[in-house]
């Protein structure tokens, strides 16, 4: 079998996690990622105002509180060397 060539892809899906992934980079790279939505996020929420910022700042809350979540999983399951 040649592993070289594209799997063929029966989901509807744009983007797919590569096959193999392990663990520590999956959360390293949701923390990344969650890393530029809260600098996205405050960048862009500082420019609205009243209800409108409210909202932004609060799900910007929950953005921080689920990379809590990834980087300290990461750092009990990976610890430093």
């Amino acid at each position: 079998m040649n592993n070289d060539l594209p799997m063929k892809s029966t989901s509807s899906n744009i983007f797919n996690v590569r096959p193999g992934l392990s663990p520590e980079d999956a959360l390293t790279n949701a923390s990344e990622l969650l890393a530029s939505a809260v600098s996205m996020g405050y960048h862009g929420a500082f420019e609205l105002v009243g209800a409108q910022r409210d909202k932004a700042l609060g799900i910007l809350q929950l953005v921080e509180m689920a990379q809590m979540l990834v980087d300290q999983t990461l750092e009990k399951q990976f610890p430093a060397a």
